[in-house]
């Protein structure tokens, strides 16, 4: 039925397109002088049009490294006039991936660069050569991404130099590599300071004592090997009532159920866990539930929704560390520009680490994604006073 209604409603057009193509051309044919006031308005209308003026530019700064960082107006023309394009590759798919590509855009939008690609390589070396290759072969200016198993990751990011595009890095860079050689800046945080408040977190959840376990990343990550390795050397240093009883290892975010599971086997009197980031936190809070642990407490770091709702809800996430994705990006994108225009661009660029709580949880996911907290975290918040 539908197929002859559509096949009606066509014929219909078309005869109706017939009839009127069979009326007499002069009919149709605008008088000369019609045409003209019609030129003439066209004529109008594109000088208006070459008479209004570009839109100013303002200048653009933010907070970062102990610095306001950014660009002025004028300078901000100049890289207009470049007609520059850039890309991004964010480490993970996932709410800090998407507030690294909402900084990268702003920055971008704000200083008048096109984004001209945004993608995401899930911890893989080996996506990570593609989606280099891919942005290779698009032309793009710059590159800001987090390298993958940095030991290896020059040969990776060789061609990208070759091809004469300008790489920020985020967390680390590829061995080998030097600032001001192969790549412009490198944008990080304190990790180790992140990995010690975590440690600060879980023994305050704890009372003080007791046993903890930790899951930590176990492929070359310089950003969550030295926030895993500062948590476990502040467990052990810095607080003699607590033991460490086991630390597990992931290559990835779905390895962490399995991973937990095992652990929570062998120490089933254990009373809370640190894990190296939200993603697997999110597979070890499942665990955790299944089994019926309301009094285990889970500490990670970066911001999740999931996580931020269980925290509220008092539940077992009883602490996160989070980091800006969105002004790491930002930074990032600033540092390229600053570079196209012939400036000195710090080797590293390091912003701070912050303790997210149920009474700033607001003020740091706005920090950290640069954006409000979504409308269910927000009724929770609510809900909760806050």
């Amino acid at each position: 039925m539908k197929n002859r209604v559509l096949a009606m409603m066509l014929s219909l057009t078309m005869g109706i397109s017939l009839l009127a193509g069979c009326g007499s051309p002069k009919a149709s044919e605008p008088a000369p002088a019609q045409e003209e006031a019609e030129a003439g308005e066209e004529e109008e209308a594109s000088e208006e049009a070459k008479a209004e003026p570009a839109a100013a530019s303002e200048d653009y700064y933010i907070e970062w490294a102990n610095q306001q960082w950014g660009l002025s107006a004028e300078e901000i023309d100049e890289i207009k006039a470049m007609n520059l394009s850039f890309a991004i590759e964010t480490p993970t798919e996932s709410e800090f991936g998407y507030g690294q590509m909402r900084g990268f855009e702003d920055a971008c939008e704000a200083l008048g660069i096109k984004v001209a690609g945004e993608t995401a390589c899930g911890l893989d070396p080996a996506v990570q050569q593609s989606n280099m290759e891919n942005f290779i072969s698009m032309g793009v200016d710059g590159i800001v991404c987090q390298p993958q198993d940095a030991d290896t990751a020059a040969p990776r990011f060789d061609p990208v130099v070759e091809a004469g595009i300008k790489l920020a890095f985020t967390g680390s860079h590829p061995d080998g590599y030097t600032a001001g050689d192969q790549y412009v800046t490198e944008v990080t945080d304190e990790f180790a300071k992140e990995g010690e408040l975590a440690a600060e977190y879980l023994a305050e959840a704890i009372g003080g004592k007791g046993k903890v376990l930790a899951i930590k990343i176990s492929s070359v990550n310089y950003v969550s090997n030295t926030r895993d390795n500062a948590f476990i050397d502040a467990i052990n240093e810095n607080y003699p009532d607590i033991e460490l009883a086991e630390v597990g290892g992931i290559e990835s975010a779905s390895d962490a159920a399995s991973i937990a599971s095992g652990l929570l086997a062998r120490h089933p009197d254990a009373d809370g866990m640190f894990v190296t980031f939200s993603t697997p936190a999110l597979e070890v809070l499942d665990i955790v539930k299944s089994l019926g642990m309301e009094d285990f407490k889970i500490v990670t770091i970066d911001l999740d929704t999931v996580c931020c709702l269980d925290m509220i809800n008092g539940g077992n996430v009883a602490g996160i560390v989070c980091d800006s994705a969105y002004y790491y990006a930002a930074a990032a994108v600033v540092g390229l520009a600053k570079d196209f225009l012939g400036q000195e661009v710090p080797a590293e660029l390091a912003g701070p680490g912050k303790k997210v709580t149920i009474d700033n949880m607001r003020e740091m996911w706005q920090w950290s994604f640069g954006t409000d907290v979504p409308d269910d975290l927000s009724k929770a918040l609510g809900d909760a006073g806050k």
